[in-house]
């Protein structure tokens, strides 16, 4: 297998347990089912549009439309270290 094959492989595994129940226990007591819900649909939508979301949309999303406190989603995005959703998810250039 060659570093693409491999890249596509691990982020299936990711997506695959970012989906699983084991994710939404991990995180539900520290965020909420209900924000790690919203979190999911937001990448299942990116997914079905078959385009990438940006960490920046991503943010706004999560406090604008959602009515997360910033820090509460700056502190889901480092305890799940959001970059290693890339190429799913693109990193912003500038801090929220």
């Amino acid at each position: 297998m060659n570093n693409v094959d491999i890249e596509l492989i691990e982020l299936l595994d990711l997506l695959d347990y970012t989906f699983s129940e084991s994710f939404v226990e991990k995180w539900r007591y520290r965020f909420s089912t209900k924000f790690i819900k919203n979190f999911q649909l937001r990448l299942l939508k990116s997914l079905d549009e078959k385009k990438p979301i940006k960490q920046k949309s991503l943010y706004i999303y999560l406090t604008k439309k959602c009515k997360y406190a910033e820090e509460q989603v700056e502190d889901f995005f480092d305890a799940i270290d959001i970059s290693i959703y890339y190429p799913l998810i693109l990193p912003c250039t500038v801090k929220q």
